[in-house]
């Protein structure tokens, strides 16, 4: 009986992670998207998804943190967004694709695109606006 119990709880727990997976629409809004430029700041590559920040002026000239979830590494990584590759623009001006917190949270976004200062564009989260390929995401 201890040995089943044991299997159970072992079970339960392989599975919570799954439990605490959402859905794009879940979180974000697909309505409210826009391309923000400003200085990339950090990189982190965390599962279940990795981040970037990026900080942009505000009427006042202050820099304000954003904040956007990008996919998972492993995905990153099979489409050419590497760790080296994000990190290597921090300090430097990007333009990122993002979609506004569903919840209203301020500066909370999901990233679609990041387009490098060098003019590489990287896709790092999923196409929900189907733009990719069009005049300013290519």
């Amino acid at each position: 009986m201890r040995v089943t119990v044991g299997i159970l709880v072992a079970m339960l727990l392989a599975v919570a992670p799954a439990w605490a997976h959402h859905s794009f629409a879940a979180e974000f809004d697909a309505t409210k998207c826009s391309d923000i430029t400003g200085i990339l700041t950090k990189v982190a590559y965390e599962n279940p998804h990795s981040y970037v920040w990026v900080d942009v002026k505000d009427a006042s000239g202050k820099a304000v943190s954003n904040t956007f979830q990008l996919s998972s590494p492993s995905n990153l990584k099979r489409g050419g967004a590497t760790y080296g590759v994000l990190n290597g623009s921090v300090g430097k001006e990007v333009l990122v694709r993002g979609c506004a917190s569903r919840n209203g949270e301020a500066n909370r976004y999901a990233a679609s695109f990041i387009k490098l200062p060098d003019g590489a564009i990287q896709r790092v989260g999923q196409d929900v606006e189907g733009i990719f390929g069009t005049k300013i995401w290519r």
